[in-house]
């Protein structure tokens, strides 16, 4: 086990090195915002490395203009699904995509 990094450090160090580099390069014009939402304590920053074991995880949830989200989504997905590594800081990041109407 990688040493523990708090969720909202993580999601902030993961966006920074690995996410947003390829969106520069891929879509440098791109409007967005990144942050993390969803019903873990890693939210609040609650986790500990207990939170480690369930649910928990790299992650970061990007924040688009509906029309940018109606034209790209899709697209964004496959580049990030194929250009992302799959660990980051002895994480991983590829998990079962969140849906969000889940979590409001």
């Amino acid at each position: 086990m990688p040493h523990f990094i708090p969720g909202l450090e993580l999601a902030g160090l993961y966006y920074r090195e690995a996410v947003r580099p390829i969106l520069q390069v891929d879509y440098p014009d791109l409007v967005h915002s990144a942050g993390l939402i969803g019903p873990g304590s890693e939210v609040l920053g609650f986790d500990t490395e207990m939170s480690a074991d369930h649910n928990w995880g790299t992650q970061v949830v990007l924040y688009l203009s509906e029309e940018d989200h109606t034209h790209l989504a899709g697209d964004l997905r496959r580049t990030l699904g194929d250009k992302l590594p799959f660990s980051f800081r002895g994480y991983p990041t590829h998990f079962e995509e969140l849906n969000i109407d889940q979590v409001c």
